[in-house]
C-alpha cells in the first residue's frame, strides 16, 4: 500500500475490497514447497533478504508498505522478533493478523500510516524492506527519503521493484510455456486493443533512475540490479501449476538455490529490479 496522495491509494483499496474472503485468506507465505507462482516469488525474495542479513547484527525491521506482511512472516519464522509494518489499508492488516495467527508467528507492530510520512522517530530500524512498492509512485523520492531517515547508520534497504516492462523480456518464457500468447499479444496490439486499466499506477523507471536518487539522498553502496527471471506467462492455472512452475523450481534448485542473491538475473530476462542500499 502507498501514499494516500501519490501512490494509487484508491486503486489498492479497490483491490483489497474486491477480493473474496477465500482469496484474502490464502496466504502467499508457505512453510513447505510453494504451490503457486506468487508463493514462489515471495519465498525467493525472502530467502534472498535472509541471505543478505547473515553476519549482520540487525535487530529492528520495518516493512514499509507491507500489505499482508508476507516477507515479515518469513523473517519472523527465521527467528527475528522486532518488526513494524506500515500501511494505509486496514483490510491488509486484518489479513496479516489472520496469517500470523494461523502460523503461530509473533504479531508485529502495525501502524496505519503513510509511507512518505510515517511519524516514526529517526534512526528506528536496522533494515527497511518492501516488495513491489516504489514502482507505484511517479516520484518515489519522498518514500526513499523517509526510508533513509528511518534507517540507523549502517542499516540497509531491500526493495524489489516491479515496473512496467517491455514485452520482449518475456518472449523466451512465452516461447517455452505459452507460445500462443505471443500471437495473441501481437494481434491485440495490431488492432489497438488495450486491457481495462486499473487505478493502480505502475511506472517504467529503470534501475539507474533509482540508483541516482538514492545517491542524491545520501545512501551508500547503492545497487539496482535486474531481478526475478520467473515470468508469469500462463493464465491457465493448470498449465502454470503443472508445467511452468515445476520448470522454474527445477532451474532454481539446480542453478540458483543457496546463492547470495538467488533471484538475480540478466537485464534481458528480469521482470523486476532489486534496489539495495545502506546508510
Amino acid at each position: 500500500m502507498l501514499s494516500k496522495s501519490k501512490g494509487s491509494f484508491e486503486g489498492w483499496n479497490e483491490v483489497w475490497n474486491k477480493q473474496s474472503e477465500a482469496e484474502l485468506l490464502n496466504p502467499m507465505y508457505t512453510e513447505s514447497e510453494p504451490s503457486d507462482i506468487f508463493q514462489f516469488w515471495q519465498k525467493g525474495y525472502a530467502l534472498d533478504l535472509l541471505n543478505l542479513l547473515k553476519g549482520k547484527h540487525y535487530q529492528s525491521f520495518c516493512e514499509l508498505g507491507s500489505g499482508r506482511g508476507t516477507t515479515t512472516m518469513y523473517l519472523a519464522k527465521a527467528g527475528y522478533t522486532d518488526f513494524t509494518m506500515v500501511d494505509l489499508a486496514e483490510r491488509a492488516f486484518e489479513v496479516a493478523r489472520y496469517s500470523f495467527d494461523k502460523y503461530k508467528l509473533p504479531l508485529p507492530k502495525m501502524l496505519l500510516n503513510d509511507v512518505e510520512q510515517t511519524n516514526i522517530a529517526d534512526a528506528s530500524f536496522d533494515c527497511i524492506y518492501n516488495i513491489g512498492l516504489l514502482e507505484h509512485f511517479d516520484d518515489p523520492k519522498p518514500t526513499l527519503a523517509e526510508s533513509h531517515r528511518l534507517l540507523k547508520p549502517g542499516g540497509m534497504i531491500f526493495n524489489p521493484i516491479v515496473p512496467a516492462q517491455a514485452f520482449y523480456k518475456s518472449l523466451f518464457h512465452r516461447s517455452l510455456f505459452n507460445p500462443l500468447s505471443i500471437a495473441k499479444i501481437l494481434a491485440t496490439t495490431a488492432i489497438g486493443y488495450r486491457r481495462t486499466q486499473t487505478n493502480i499506477n505502475r511506472t517504467d523507471h529503470r534501475g539507474g533512475y533509482y540508483e541516482a536518487m538514492c545517491k542524491e539522498l545520501g545512501f551508500k553502496n547503492v545497487r539496482c540490479i535486474p531481478y526475478n527471471p520467473y515470468w508469469k506467462v500462463n493464465d491457465d492455472g493448470m498449465v502454470l501449476t503443472h508445467l511452468t512452475l515445476p520448470a522454474y523450481k527445477w532451474y532454481y534448485r539446480t542453478f540458483k538455490k543457496g546463492k547470495n542473491l538467488s533471484f538475480a538475473t540478466s537485464e534481458i530476462f528480469g521482470r523486476c529490479f532489486l534496489l539495495l542500499a545502506e546508510k
